[in-house]
């Protein structure tokens, strides 16, 4: 899947980073982009005193991954302007530009449903041990993990229907369909095709996508 939204003319972009991550230094980080012949190497850089920094033109705009080795660490949008990665302990964030500033405000409050989701979890089993039935816990915490469910799925459809013009929407759809165990078309998948231009609709991932989940024949 190639994604990429083209630019008046070249324009130049700029990566900033920092880290407090001792163990990278010296190390060479990776940004890569989604291309029609695969995932392949954009740019590169050494971890020197806890900064790096690459920049070039580019004539796109596109969504790409900062490597470490074979490993991903965080997705970046690869856009005009000075893109500032932090690289902590505690976290990764992308700033300074604003698809990555959307996409990560994204990402902060996707991570936070996420924790309560997880909180429900341990919030049902101290109200056993503090007594309260196992049925009654257990309904409760459905209750509560329906809720932070359609709270999330909420906030990914209104993340892709707000980012059609941007390669945004079809990265953060295609992660939200291939979190099914095989091609589905659920409420929230069937909001984010309704409100979906047709250069969306007609991108190949979401044609195979669709396709496959009406079982549809070539």
């Amino acid at each position: 899947m190639c994604f990429a939204l083209l630019l008046p003319s070249c324009a130049s972009y700029r990566v900033e980073g920092t880290t407090n991550v001792p163990t990278l230094d010296g190390q060479r980080l990776y940004l890569k982009v989604l291309h029609e012949d695969g995932i392949i190497d954009l740019d590169s850089c050494e971890v020197i005193h806890g900064a790096f920094q690459m920049g070039g033109e580019l004539d796109s705009i596109t969504l790409g991954e900062l490597y470490l080795g074979g490993e991903g660490l965080m997705p970046i949008v690869v856009e005009k302007g000075k893109i500032k990665i932090s690289i902590e302990n505690s976290g990764l964030k992308v700033s300074g530009t604003p698809l990555n500033e959307r996409l990560y405000t994204f990402i902060n409050e996707k991570n936070i449903l996420e924790q309560r989701l997880s909180d429900v979890q341990h919030k049902q089993m101290q109200q056993i041990m503090d007594g309260i039935s196992a049925d009654e816990a257990e309904k409760q915490a459905k209750q509560e993990s329906d809720l932070l469910v359609d709270n999330m799925n909420q906030l990914i459809a209104d993340f892709v229907t707000d980012n059609f013009d941007n390669p945004l929407a079809i990265q953060i759809f295609s992660m939200y369909c291939q979190s099914f165990p095989q091609p589905v078309i659920n409420h929230t998948i069937q909001a984010i095709i309704d409100k979906a231009p047709d250069s969306f609709k007609e991108e190949t991932f979401v044609k195979e996508y669709l396709r496959l989940a009406k079982g549809e024949d070539k």
